[in-house]
């Protein structure tokens, strides 16, 4: 399950790691009025965040299709 790294990375099942800026997670997750939005990364293997209703709810694989975020897990990388 894909999970959600503090404070604005999202990990895939696959592996991969996807960075936003904290602001555009924090004005995705404000926009509580649309129904799905997609948040993309900018990798050549690009993934996309999809936040429902202001809340992110799954990775979008190239890959693997739809990977649900399951809760939080550590930043290794900071």
């Amino acid at each position: 399950m894909a999970i959600h790294l503090y404070p604005s990375s999202y990990q895939c099942d696959c592996g991969h790691v996807s960075h936003f800026a904290e602001n555009t997670v924090r004005e995705m997750q404000a926009d509580r009025h649309a129904e799905s939005a997609q948040l993309a990364d900018s990798e050549r293997d690009e993934h996309q965040v999809e936040f429902v209703l202001g809340s992110a709810a799954a990775v979008i694989c190239p890959r693997l299709g739809s990977c649900k975020i399951k809760g939080w897990g550590p930043n290794k990388s900071r």
